[in-house]
């Protein structure tokens, strides 16, 4: 079998058939498999579809309910409306198809375990009806990965290996005939796609490699183990540099879950293929199992950094079940203690929406009281027959110095937390030295995770402003890591100091955190090349001032600066601010030290759901260097915070002072009780480690030349060879070609000349494009499928420029009718805009570009940075097909890239005389 030896088969069914054991567990899977028993089995025509009205309600934008047994009428959980419709259809086919998936891992189970006909008819119809149909699914216009089911590889991965252990077990209990009919129809077809998208590190790679592990075994082809196991971006590859060395996967909590259940398919899977991990990635992988019990939230939810869903509970089924399938594997009292919080009596029992699961793809739901009936099937297989008693731990204070995460408890249930480290990749957000305080229930700093992944608003959560991060110049910050610079912790008093620098302007902002028993001092220090505007935005909700007066709040303008999405504006009209009551409710007081001039805004942003706002403050500073302490404590008796010098005291009603003072070997306390004295050094610096080498920069280092010429011509196609000859040509074909589901050559062979010419202060590009007849969207057209600009899913030249250090970035779309071409800004684009006119030619168009250059002497070399993208598309297509990048395509593929262009990606040139 793929998941258990044959000399385990026999103890599981015993176990199984136990009241005492997992008979419970069983017998609550096979009663929610009876409906399907009973029904006529039904599988969709269409191909699954994301789009941004699909799946969610109108009203408020929550995700619609999944009813197996509802495919056109779809139920709002939060108001109850009822949705219908195309877009909500095929939205739920996505969820439908992974159910009825996984039934069949149900069904071929339950007989294998105990024999029972209609449990194997059941699989053997489901299979059945996959075999005739899987091949008629489209396998086009997907958004992340070439599919046929779906809309994204990774899904495909998902249902396909439901696919393959459903087949396994019908052919380990003697039905062969179905389990070669599925390798034919199904598994060798659907391997081949998946084969295709490699995604290196992601989490959705995971599941890719264990699709295509599984698929490998159930085929019998031992040639796939070393790639899967040992390759680039292979079983082990994902353990030692994704997973990293605290047991944290890179890409934040949410992730972490879905990542490390497809790391246990893969784990299980070459285990029982005869391949053990190393010891040290085996250690690795374990602690995996704990991770999120050490940053549970006081009210045991997940944080909700990065990427992460918004307030997750983990008390439901499926977070039980992994912690059971990592206790399985070895008795740890971490996991024990974790198992004692999931099953803690003491709860509301709610549905637990397993009946509804869609495979390992998460429909996160409310907390409820769990019991091992609840688990998954994998239980049935790998969880231990039988648990002891489970001994609750007090969760403690920790950091995960891998993840760069650190995380204060206090008595009370206070909970602090700075997030300065793994930039978490493309499920990151900008936010290195994040700020988080929870008292119980009570979210007083909070971070708000994320949004649909198709709405506009996901800009918004993906902005440094929406997070408790410092941002300078308006700006989200870039991406990258921190550093943590000191960490300690003793006599109830602990201190961290991490760091992160913004290469442009060389700032480098570094965020100390003093956690007390009763209070937090939060130090925000900056250095600078120049004088900056340093912004710290607090997201509580303060008691109304009368002070505040209506005004403006300009930052970057870019989407993802965040400043797009802020309202109800408020200014604090005196230079000094005092302290302030915050929270909601109030219990939270805010007082700040700063000895420069700085202004206070309060503001509304989405909350969430992103339909409602959420009020929060931000201080405005100023300079090339400077330092703001505030100090938030969560007890009523504070009397004033003092500032002493380089000292400052936190003093209280009833006499009470602390001292404080910051030096080079560390963070001192000096506690006045009464009569009595004592004092605490804090230190705990952390050596530098050396930066992580670079990847080669593909970019040349030479930069290509373009001499002056008067008169570069009107088309492309008219000049003559010599007039050519004077112009810096690119010829774009295969090497250039970034595709979708079709390589280049089933694409038509698409190709694309670019010729760049300069007059004495003009930049003249000139593009012929042959791709077929062009399809152009209309400057009013929308976007239905996701929070992309409609121009991406049609043909048109994406411009990126960057001269004299500023940045330009553009989107031309030629207009019917005529020669006109609308130009479009990518975000800020400070430097001149393009002019353009274009013409329709047999085989496609071909355009003309004029940039003013920046200032030059004509006689003077003026250098600058370019690309050129051309997206290209053909009829009966939602989304483009690919793109011709003048940089190079380098094998990858269009999806998920809009409009954004890495700049590193820019030609270097030199526009010579």
């Amino acid at each position: 079998m793929l998941l258990l030896g044959d000399d385990g088969l026999e103890e599981r069914r015993r176990a199984t058939r136990d009241a005492k054991a997992l008979g419970p567990l069983y017998d609550s899977l096979a009663a929610e498999l009876e409906p399907l028993l009973h029904r006529e089995l039904f599988v969709p025509t269409e191909k699954a579809l994301l789009s941004r009205a699909g799946g969610r309600c109108e009203r408020d934008g929550s995700v619609l309910e999944f009813d197996p047994w509802s495919p056109h009428q779809h139920r709002c959980l939060q108001c109850g409306t009822i949705a219908s419709g195309s877009a909500h259809h095929r939205a739920w086919i996505m969820s439908y198809q992974l159910w009825l998936a996984e039934r069949a891992v149900h069904a071929s189970l339950f007989h294998l375990l105990h024999g029972d006909a209609k449990h194997g008819r059941l699989a053997r119809d489901i299979l059945s009806a996959y075999c005739e149909r899987y091949l008629e699914y489209p396998n086009r216009d997907n958004v992340l990965g070439p599919t046929r089911v779906f809309f994204s590889t990774y899904l495909e991965s998902i249902w396909l290996l439901q696919i393959c252990v459903a087949a396994d077990m019908l052919e380990r209990a003697g039905d062969n005939a179905i389990a070669d009919l599925t390798r034919e129809r199904i598994i060798a077809p659907s391997r081949d796609i998946i084969a295709g998208f490699d995604e290196g590190m992601s989490n959705r790679q995971v599941w890719n490699n264990a699709a295509l592990f599984a698929a490998a075994v159930v085929q019998r082809d031992s040639t796939w183990s070393d790639r899967l196991i040992h390759g680039p971006s292979g079983l082990h590859a994902h353990l030692s540099t994704a997973l990293l060395r605290d047991g944290t996967w890179y890409e934040g909590e949410n992730y972490h879950q879905f990542a490390l259940r497809g790391l246990w398919y893969g784990v299980v899977l070459a285990e029982s293929a005869g391949h053990r991990l190393p010891a040290e990635l085996g250690e690795r992988f374990q602690s995996a199992f704990a991770a999120p019990f050490a940053t549970a939230l006081p009210d045991f939810t997940m944080p909700s950094r990065k990427d992460s869903q918004y307030a997750v509970s983990l008390r439901q089924w499926r977070l039980a079940e992994l912690t059971e399938l990592g206790f399985g594997r070895r008795n740890d009292a971490a996991l024990a203690g974790g198992l004692a919080r999931c099953y803690e009596a003491g709860h509301e029992r709610r549905a637990t929406g397993r009946a509804r699961s869609t495979a390992d793809v998460e429909r996160n739901g409310p907390p409820s009281a769990l019991t091992r009936a609840d688990l998954g099937w994998r239980a049935l297989l790998h969880a231990l027959p039988e648990l002891r008693a489970l001994t609750p731990l007090e969760p403690r204070s920790t950091l995960l110095d891998a993840q760069g995460y650190a995380v204060f408890r206090r008595a009370g249930d206070v909970y602090v937390g700075l997030d300065y480290g793994q930039s978490g990749g493309g499920h990151g957000h900008p936010d290195r030295l994040n700020l988080t305080l929870y008292h119980g229930a009570t979210r007083w700093l909070d971070d708000m995770g994320t949004g649909s992944y198709v709405d506009p608003s996901l800009h918004w959560y993906r902005s440094t402003l929406a997070h408790n991060a410092p941002l300078v110049d308006g700006k989200s910050q870039p991406f990258g890591d921190g550093e943590l610079l000191a960490y300690d912790e003793r006599e109830g008093l602990g201190w961290i100091v991490a760091a992160f620098t913004i290469p442009d302007g060389g700032v480098r902002l570094e965020r100390t955190l003093m956690v007390a028993p009763d209070y937090v001092i939060d130090e925000l220090r900056w250095t600078a090349d120049r004088d900056v505007r340093v912004e710290l935005p607090w997201h509580l909700e303060v008691v109304p001032v009368p002070d505040m007066r209506p005004a403006q709040l300009e930052g970057g303008a870019r989407l993802e600066d965040g400043f797009a999405f802020v309202t109800d504006i408020a200014r604090w009209q005196q230079d000094l601010i005092p302290p302030m009551l915050a929270g909601n409710p109030p219990g939270l007081m805010v007082t700040t030290i700063y000895d420069g001039v700085s202004e206070l805004f309060s503001a509304s942003g989405p909350g969430q759901p992103p339909t409602e706002t959420r009020r929060f403050l931000v201080r405005r500073m100023h300079g090339q260097s400077g330092q703001c302490r505030t100090v938030l404590t969560w007890q009523t008796d504070l009397l004033r915070v003092h500032g002493e010098g380089d000292a400052f005291s936190v003093e209280w009603r009833g006499g009470e002072r602390h001292v404080h003072r910051r030096d080079d070997k560390g963070w001192h306390v000096e506690l006045f009780v009464g009569g009595a004295r004592s004092s605490v050094d804090l230190g705990g610096f952390r050596s530098s480690e050396p930066a992580a080498p670079q990847a080669a920069d593909r970019t040349p280092l030479v930069p290509m030349r373009v001499h002056r010429t008067p008169e570069s011509g009107d088309w492309l196609s008219e000049l003559t060879s010599a007039a050519r000859a004077r112009l810096l040509v690119y010829e774009l074909a295969e090497p250039h070609y970034r595709r979708s589901e079709d390589s280049w050559a089933r694409a038509g062979s698409p190709h694309a000349s670019v010729a760049i010419a300069a007059s004495a202060h003009t930049l003249v590009i000139l593009a012929r494009v042959a791709a077929g007849k062009p399809i152009f969207a209309a400057a009013d057209a929308t976007n239905p499928y996701d929070n992309e600009h409609p121009d991406t899913m049609r043909a048109g030249i994406q411009l990126h420029l960057e001269d004299v250090g500023s940045r330009g970035d553009w989107m031309l779309v030629p207009e019917p009718g005529g020669h006109a071409v609308r130009v479009r800004a990518i975000g800020a684009s400070p430097t001149s805009q393009p002019k353009a006119r274009w013409r329709e030619t047999a085989d496609g168009y071909e355009m003309r570009i004029e940039i003013p250059l920046g200032d030059a002497a004509e006689n003077a070399v003026h250098a600058l940075r370019m690309d050129v993208i051309i997206n290209e598309t053909i009829p009966g297509r939602e989304r483009r097909r690919g793109q011709l990048v003048m940089s190079g395509a380098r094998g990858e593929f269009v999806y998920l890239r809009g409009d954004r262009h890495d700049p590193a990606r820019l030609i270097p040139l030199e526009i010579v005389p």
